[in-house]
């Protein structure tokens, strides 16, 4: 048991070595005249990192992988650029990057939101990738991790941190209330493939509010109960194995595997109903922050 405990740890190490996060691309975004251009958007998909340039259109860009590192560049009004960047591991990589505008029509410009995508079929994960919320790994950028445990494929995404496990290790959220949900091809209870060769892809939403609305439903920890674990005597008070606990928000894996539908419009939800769960959730949400004003007698009264 011993050997093996010493076996797997030795090989989640190489995976871990040849995933690190220790890489940094740095540059300049400029128009084709040689003129900085700042507030752009870069977003490295692969670790869910993002920045935006200065008044001098620099930028860098920290804990990348070395290898390739797919690199979204975008700002209104200019013609965005999907870029694929090889990052060495020790030498930081410097880039000179060239936006060009676009043509001010307003109608030919489209923003592309994460809420359009389709949510229950594999389609959806590259839709959701080109708006640059979360963090995307398509399953070549998967393999060239040689991931070991399923825990490998998501190493080194923000607002993930590994801790020991055995014979694996595990993952937790950083942010927020530090749950997580797991869905699988889109949808809860779908079984985890057998073999790290089965994900064709993985996206993961650090924050609650990142997280697309239609998966916001499953990105949801219900109220806890407290649970009592015995009563001592008749009129004492009981003593709880388990605390009470209020609805939490939580950050969201979905894992993709070669199994999931490519695509399918009956299967998928369509733009109207997207938008009217987004209208009720924020309905419900006002309505239980009246309430919980109303309770709280600290509360300040409007005049």
């Amino acid at each position: 048991m011993a050997l093996l405990a010493a076996g797997t740890a030795l090989l989640s190490s190489a995976a871990l070595a040849q995933g690190d996060t220790t890489a940094i691309v740095r540059g300049t975004v400029t128009d084709s005249g040689g003129h900085p251009i700042e507030f752009v958007e870069l977003s490295a998909t692969a670790v869910g990192r993002g920045v935006r340039t200065d008044s001098a259109g620099h930028f860098a860009l920290t804990g990348m992988f070395p290898g390739q590192n797919r690199l979204l560049v975008r700002r209104l009004g200019w013609k965005a650029l999907d870029t694929s960047v090889v990052v060495a591991a020790k030498a930081p990589l410097q880039l000179h990057l060239v936006l060009h505008r676009v043509a001010q029509d307003l109608a030919a410009v489209h923003i592309i939101s994460q809420d359009e995508c389709p949510s229950r079929t594999l389609e959806g994960f590259d839709c959701r990738r080109r708006a640059g919320i979360g963090a995307f790994r398509d399953s070549a950028e998967i393999a060239a991790m040689h991931p070991f445990c399923m825990s490998d494929v998501t190493y080194g995404m923000e607002g993930l941190r590994r801790v020991p496990g055995v014979p694996c290790p595990g993952h937790v959220p950083t942010e927020g209330w530090r749950c997580l949900k797991v869905l699988v091809d889109g949808a809860p209870g779908n079984p985890a493939p057998g073999r790290l060769t089965d994900f064709v892809g993985v996206e993961f939403y650090a924050n609650y509010r990142d997280v697309p609305e239609w998966y916001k439903q499953f990105a949801y920890d219900g109220p806890k109960v407290a649970v009592p674990l015995h009563q001592e005597g008749p009129g004492r008070k009981f003593i709880y194995r388990t605390p009470a606990l209020g609805g939490r928000n939580c950050s969201l894996i979905v894992y993709w595997t070669h199994f999931a539908t490519r695509a399918d419009p009956k299967l998928d939800q369509s733009k109207a109903t997207t938008i009217m769960m987004k209208a009720r959730r924020d309905s419900l949400a006002r309505m239980f922050d009246s309430i919980k004003t109303a309770l709280d007698p600290n509360a300040k009264k409007k005049p």
